[in-house]
C-alpha cells in the first residue's frame, strides 16, 4: 500500500478519511474561530480556499470521532527526505483525547514504511500547547522562520529523525 494513500485509517480512537468537498466550509468556519487562526485573524474564507486547493503533493484528510468530524489533517509528501505535516487540528469538543498524538503515530507509520528519514512540521510561536506535544513526540527545532505565515508571528520548523545514514566521503 502507498504511504498516505486516500483511504480510511483506524486510529483507535478515531478514524482519518479523505477530505469530503461537503465538510470543507464547516471545517474552515472551525478553523477561523481557534488558534492560531484566530490570533492572526484569517478569515474563514481564506482557510476554506486552503483547504479546497488541490495539490498534487498534498493529501487532506478528516478526523472522524463517535460520527462526528473532529478535525482534519494535511500531509504532504514528498517534502524533504520524508512528509510534512501540512496541517492538524483537532476541534475544541474533541482535545484532550490524544487524537493529536494517534495521528503523529499514524503519520510515523506511513513514513516509516516508505522508508523516510525523517518528518517536518511548522508550529507558530506561541503555540506552546502544540509545541509541548511535538516535542514530547520527538520533534526538535530545525529553524526559526521569521514572520512566513503573518507579520505577526514566527514559526518554528521542527524535525523528528527517524534514521540516520552517515555520509560516505
Amino acid at each position: 500500500m502507498e504511504a498516505f494513500a486516500l483511504s480510511t485509517y483506524d486510529l483507535g480512537g478515531g478514524l482519518l478519511r479523505p477530505l469530503s468537498p461537503s465538510n470543507i466550509e464547516t471545517l474552515g468556519v472551525a478553523l477561523a474561530a481557534m488558534p492560531p487562526w484566530s490570533v492572526i485573524g484569517w478569515p474563514a474564507e481564506r482557510l476554506v480556499g486552503s483547504l479546497a486547493r488541490e495539490l498534487p503533493s498534498v493529501r487532506r484528510f478528516e478526523l472522524v470521532v463517535e460520527g462526528k468530524l473532529a478535525g482534519t489533517v494535511g500531509i504532504q509528501d514528498p517534502f524533504l527526505l520524508g512528509p510534512y505535516l501540512q496541517l492538524l487540528a483537532i476541534l475544541p469538543g474533541f482535545q484532550g483525547r490524544y487524537l493529536g498524538s494517534a495521528i503523529l503515530e499514524w503519520m510515523e507509520g506511513q513514513a516509516r514504511m516508505q522508508e523516510a528519514r525523517q518528518l517536518w512540521l511548522c508550529v507558530t510561536t506561541y503555540n506552546a500547547r502544540a509545541r509541548a506535544v511535538y516535542e514530547r513526540f520527538g520533534f526538535e527545532h530545525a529553524a526559526l522562520l521569521d514572520k512566513l505565515a503573518t507579520e505577526v508571528s514566527d514559526e518554528i520548523l521542527m524535525r523528528k529523525r527517524l534514521r540516520y545514514e552517515a555520509p560516505h566521503f
